[in-house]
């Protein structure tokens, strides 16, 4: 079946409304809304910008994976300007949503909440993790953050089908021993970035409890002026 003609059904009709729904009460922005396409894009705790990206193909379509139809995709960069423009430093997510047989809307607001809660939802799923503390640099040689590994530029263009199984399986050991080598010298952990965050919310709250205290020291100031003065008023009407 084609998307020629496609029609959504009252199921996906009504998850499409529960999705403008939570777009209006979320940061999220409704991008693009038809027939066969949805995008929408989010910007996460994490101040990482994503772009949530679902297509009708059709149920006989390679691409189906959750028996309705639809494939969701989502690209992921450190500003909203990278996945704008699908420039270099846009990696793809190998994220789906927990239910993938449920209609398209709900798929979509399911990644819509756990990526506006990506620190939290990056303690559960590691390639979010990965993504989340990689530095922008970096992110121009890879192409997609996977549960296993990470598929770089040159991984991609490296065509392997003329090595056997086991050299394939020497070669798949390599990258990923030579990655993680990568990611020990280039990266930060995610607890350093949650270190960082706690540290600007100290540094926030500190500067509040001065601006309180200068506040509290003026207010004194003021009262003690206008006693001083009705003092003055009432001896001079004495």
């Amino acid at each position: 079946m084609s998307q020629t003609g496609y029609r959504m059904s009252e199921p996906e009709l009504r998850s499409v409304e529960l999705l403008q729904g939570v777009v209006k009460s979320t940061a999220a922005t409704l991008v693009l809304l038809t027939q066969t396409e949805i995008k929408v894009r989010v910007r996460g705790e994490s101040k990482r910008w994503y772009e949530i990206y679902a297509k009708y193909h059709g149920h006989d379509d390679i691409f189906d994976h959750g028996g309705n139809g639809w494939n969701c995709s989502v690209n992921a960069g450190r500003r909203e300007s990278d996945i704008v423009e699908s420039n270099d430093y846009c990696a793809q997510l190998c994220l789906h949503a927990n239910e993938q047989g449920l209609p398209i809307g709900d798929q979509v607001v399911s990644l819509i909440l756990s990526l506006s809660n990506d620190i939290q939802t990056a303690m559960e799923i590691p390639l979010l993790a990965q993504f989340i503390v990689c530095k922008r640099p970096m992110l121009a040689n890879i192409m997609i953050f996977q549960d296993t590994m990470i598929v770089t530029e040159e991984m991609a263009e490296f065509d392997p089908d003329w090595m056997d199984e086991q050299q394939e399986e020497e070669l798949h050991h390599h990258i990923t021993e030579s990655q993680d080598e990568q990611w020990m010298e280039e990266r930060y952990s995610l607890e350093d970035f949650l270190e960082e965050q706690r540290e600007n919310d100290e540094e926030l709250e500190a500067q509040r409890v001065a601006l309180e205290e200068k506040k509290r020291s003026r207010d004194e100031q003021l009262t003690e002026f206008w006693n001083h003065l009705t003092d003055k008023f009432h001896d001079s009407n004495s």
